[in-house]
């Protein structure tokens, strides 16, 4: 298992830096105006091109909106929405934020002022933007998200964190071997049993649910993150992944490769019934020796009815291929017909020697062709000469009936939770 500084914590979060997108760079050192969603929407030409800092629900759009990402936020009046989302480079998604209360950062824009929305510095990033009904129903006033975070209200059930993202970590003063230790599978069958009790749980870190473990639906607040033994998860409620001397990233798959003790209570949230761990205090463990405590996939009845997984079946370059260009993209066909939005977060290019430290791409663009079952790769920078590259398709990228790709063993010896890892040499 190759470890990875923990560095990349800070690295990448859903501000979409001035790094990752120049372009907004224009907008840098403009004083955000704090304006209502209702303002937006009534008088939005008064903040044409100007960066601002709203608050709403976030909602679904219409269906032709939902296919490119686009989103609605709405104010108190219900009637009209304003139409939101993060750029084509953001691989966050904003679906796991739907029917919250959020606070939005972005540049907003009255599009119907906008010339030439293909060439516009900022909005080019932003497919889909702009679009007009054939019933005539203007939708041209839209947020393009810099950063977004959903509200943690004060009547919450579970109190906010509020540990700063550079603030120095204090771990209360609890001892692992003075606590009960109980096996996660024994505590998703009976969690009853230690409803409030302090109990010690060990699991595996699988972020903010990266493989599909649980129901996105039950995550609780922005902070919740998953942990696995054998074919048991429980979404870690209360503290953020991190401790003495670690940082893990929920965002990141390459930080699950860990092992981590969780201290805390059961509890149960009344509305659903879904049972949560509090955390009260979170550490690094050791490897277990046990094999079957590796977190395995669980087949669906669903899944045994259908066909063959999604495989791989073709790669420009060559899977393998040497010399290649140092302004190369890359293009992977597959057998199935993909599920667009699964690429998501799942796909990552680096160096093989690399060291975990940093993000060689960072601009690293993905998208997804329906028609030629083809997803294509761009660098968006030069490759540096005479270095061996891996593009890694990670196990969460799905079919259109939600089969996960066929997976290669030897694939999370790179990487954990890869499926399939391509390798490419670059010219020298």
């Amino acid at each position: 298992m190759r470890f990875r500084a923990t560095i990349l914590w800070a690295v990448m979060s859903l501000v979409l830096t001035t790094s990752a997108y120049p372009q907004y760079g224009q907008y840098q050192g403009q004083e955000p105006s704090k304006v209502s969603v209702d303002e937006l929407v009534s008088v939005g030409s008064r903040f044409n091109e100007q960066p601002v800092i709203t608050q709403g629900e976030l909602r679904f759009g219409d269906v032709e909106d939902q296919a490119v990402n686009i989103f609605e936020l709405r104010g108190s009046n219900s009637l009209r929405n304003l139409r939101v989302a993060t750029g084509a480079n953001s691989m966050e998604d904003l679906r796991f934020m739907v029917g919250q209360k959020v606070e939005v950062t972005g540049v907003f824009f009255d599009l119907s002022f906008v010339m030439d929305i293909q060439r516009h510095p900022l909005l080019r990033y932003y497919p889909g933007a702009q679009r007009t009904d054939s019933m005539g129903f203007d939708k041209n006033l839209f947020l393009a998200v810099t950063h977004i975070e959903v509200m943690v209200e004060l009547e919450s059930d579970i109190a906010p964190d509020t540990t700063g993202e550079n603030s120095a970590i204090s771990d209360p003063d609890i001892l692992v071997g003075d606590v009960l230790h109980v096996d996660l599978r024994k505590l998703i069958v009976d969690p009853g049993e230690y409803d409030g009790q302090q109990i010690a749980v060990l699991g595996k870190f699988r972020g903010n649910n990266l493989y599909g473990d649980l129901s996105i639906r039950h995550k609780r607040t922005p902070r919740d993150f998953v942990i696995k033994t054998a074919d048991a998860a429980i979404w870690v409620t209360g503290r953020r992944p991190r401790g003495s001397g670690f940082r893990l990233d929920p965002k990141k798959r390459r930080d699950t490769g860990e092992w981590l003790t969780v201290i805390g209570t059961p509890w149960q949230h009344e509305g659903s019934g879904i049972y949560y761990l509090r955390a009260e205090k979170i550490e690094i463990a050791d490897e277990p020796d046990n094999e079957d405590l590796e977190p395995v996939k669980v087949v669906s009845p669903e899944e045994l009815e259908l066909g063959p997984p999604p495989e791989v079946t073709f790669t420009l370059p060559l899977a393998g291929e040497r010399d290649i260009p140092l302004d190369s993209e890359f293009h992977v066909q597959f057998s199935n017909d993909m599920e667009r939005d699964s690429f998501n977060r799942n796909v990552d290019l680096l160096y093989t020697d690399d060291d975990g430290i940093g993000n060689p791409f960072p601009n690293l663009e993905v998208s997804y062709d329906v028609d030629a079952r083809t997803l294509t790769v761009k660098p968006n920078k030069t490759l540096d000469p005479g270095r061996e590259i891996m593009l890694i398709l990670y196990d969460a990228i799905t079919d259109d009936e939600g089969q996960r790709i066929a997976a290669d063993p030897k694939a999370s010896e790179f990487e954990p939770g890869a499926a399939v890892v391509l390798t490419f040499a670059t010219l020298r």
